[in-house]
């Protein structure tokens, strides 16, 4: 089985949105409680108390991230970094439809932490932000697609 050179740019494109979701999600998630923990060592050790008796403070635990959260930092790190390839996928599949496209990349990528629901809102507004950034003239498009679909 031979792959198309439209499916190799696809996949291609598919795979640098899959990583940059993982870097996204999961190097945040790792690193997450580190900074709030010193942070609140740092406000311990900067506000003495004057009184005899030790009294000690909870440290604030690290609260998980909302779906909207993750959302917003996926489309947000996507679009920073890949609108000028989206755009360019975009001309270079012009024959495909945006509701296709979308099918595609879902497929072959899940997102960690987010609904169905979500995903589908996460493709169409890294497409709807990566036009608007990167490819104005592909907006048109992108819009129409998206109600399409």
């Amino acid at each position: 089985m031979q792959i198309s050179k439209l499916e190799m740019c696809i996949l291609l494109g598919i795979a640098i949105v899959v990583v940059a979701i993982l870097a996204v999600v999961i190097v945040p998630r790792l690193a997450g409680s580190a900074p709030a923990a010193q942070s609140s060592i740092a406000r311990v050790t900067q506000t003495p108390t004057p009184s005899a008796i030790a009294t000690s403070t909870p440290a604030p635990t690290p609260t998980a991230q909302t779906e909207q959260q993750i959302l917003d930092g996926i489309v947000t790190s996507t679009v920073s970094v890949y609108s000028v390839l989206v755009c360019d996928s975009l001309k270079q599949y012009a024959a495909l439809s945006i509701p296709e496209i979308i099918t595609k990349v879902l497929a072959e990528y899940p997102t960690t932490g987010l609904s169905d629901q979500s995903r589908q809102i996460m493709a169409q507004r890294v497409l709807t932000e990566s036009t608007a950034k990167s490819c104005p003239e592909q907006s048109p498009r992108v819009a129409a697609g998206i109600v399409q679909g």
